[in-house]
C-alpha cells in the first residue's frame, strides 16, 4: 500500500513539472491621445496658449445658458490670473504673422475669425461648454508652465468625436396638452455689448478704441460706448448693438486678432 501511494505521488510530481504555466498578460497599456482637429495641429507653445483663450472666449460668450453665469466670472479670473502670459503669447504671435510680410494683420484676424467659429460649431456646443468649464478651474490655478497642450486636448475633444445629436422630440400626440412649450434656443440678445477692456481714464479708453478701429475695419465700423467704473479710475471699453451670439463671438474673434479681451455685457 505504501509503495502504490509513493507512485501515485511521484506520478503527480512529474504532471506537475509537465504543465505549461498559464501566460502572463501582457500590461495594460494606456489608450494613445485623440487626435487634435487640424487647425490646432503642429502648434507651437504661445500657439496653443492663444488657441486656450479663444476656445474659452467663446464659451464665456455662449455657454452661461447651459452651465451658469458663473463661466464669465472665471473667465474674467483667468484673464486676470494670466495677464502676463497671455501678452506674451501674443506678442509672440503678432511676430510669428508680421514676419511674414504682407498685411500681416488681416492675416491673423482671418485666422482668428476661423479659430473662434471652430470653437463656436453649434454640433459640439454642449460637451464643448461642459470641458470649457472644467478647463477654466484648471487654467486660473495652472502655473504659467503648466501643460497647456493637454489642456487645449481636452477642449478640442468635443470636436473630434461623432457629432452630438439632439435628443429626438416626441410625436404630438405622446405630448401633453398641458405642458409648457420648450423655450426656444436664445442668442445675445439686441441691446448687449461687448467689452474690450477696462483703461485708466476716458483718455486712454479713447486711445485704445483708436487702436482697435487701426487694426480691425470690422469693430471699427461699430459704435464705441465708455462707461466709468463706480468708485474707481477705469473707463470699461464697450461696442454697442450686438445682436446675436454669432455676431458677438465673429467681434471677438477681430478683438482677439488686435490684441483685446472681449467678454459680453448686458447692455441698459
Amino acid at each position: 500500500m505504501r509503495h502504490t501511494r509513493l507512485l501515485a505521488a511521484a506520478a503527480t510530481l512529474t504532471l506537475a513539472a509537465c504543465s505549461t504555466p498559464a501566460p502572463t498578460p501582457p500590461p495594460s497599456r494606456p489608450a494613445p491621445p485623440q487626435a487634435l482637429s487640424p487647425i490646432h495641429q503642429n502648434l507651437a507653445p504661445h500657439e496653443t496658449l492663444w488657441h486656450i483663450r479663444a476656445g474659452l472666449n467663446v464659451a464665456a460668450l455662449s455657454c452661461a445658458q447651459k452651465v451658469g453665469p458663473g463661466i464669465v466670472t472665471d473667465y474674467n479670473a483667468f484673464l486676470k490670473a494670466k495677464q502676463a502670459l497671455l501678452a506674451e503669447a501674443y506678442e509672440q504671435l503678432s511676430a510669428d504673422y508680421r514676419a511674414k510680410g504682407g498685411n500681416w494683420q488681416r492675416a491673423l484676424d482671418a485666422d482668428m475669425t476661423k479659430l473662434y467659429n471652430h470653437f463656436a460649431s453649434p454640433t459640439a456646443q454642449a460637451a464643448f461648454c461642459e470641458a470649457a468649464a472644467a478647463e477654466l478651474k484648471r487654467a486660473i490655478a495652472a502655473s504659467p508652465e503648466g501643460d497647456w497642450a493637454a489642456v487645449l486636448q481636452r477642449l478640442d475633444t468635443p470636436f473630434t468625436g461623432p457629432p452630438q445629436l439632439a435628443a429626438p422630440s416626441a410625436p404630438p400626440a405622446a405630448r401633453s396638452l398641458l405642458a409648457m412649450p420648450e423655450p426656444a434656443a436664445q442668442s445675445i440678445p439686441a441691446g448687449w455689448r461687448i467689452q474690450l477692456g477696462a483703461f485708466t481714464g476716458k483718455a486712454a479708453a479713447e486711445a485704445a478704441w483708436t487702436n482697435v478701429k487701426g487694426r480691425s475695419a470690422e469693430l471699427g465700423s461699430l459704435q464705441p460706448h465708455f462707461e466709468p467704473v463706480p468708485g474707481k479710475p477705469l473707463v470699461r471699453l464697450q461696442v454697442k448693438g450686438v445682436e446675436s451670439r454669432e455676431q458677438a463671438i465673429q467681434l471677438c474673434a477681430h478683438a482677439a486678432a488686435a490684441g483685446f479681451d472681449c467678454m459680453p455685457v448686458k447692455g441698459v
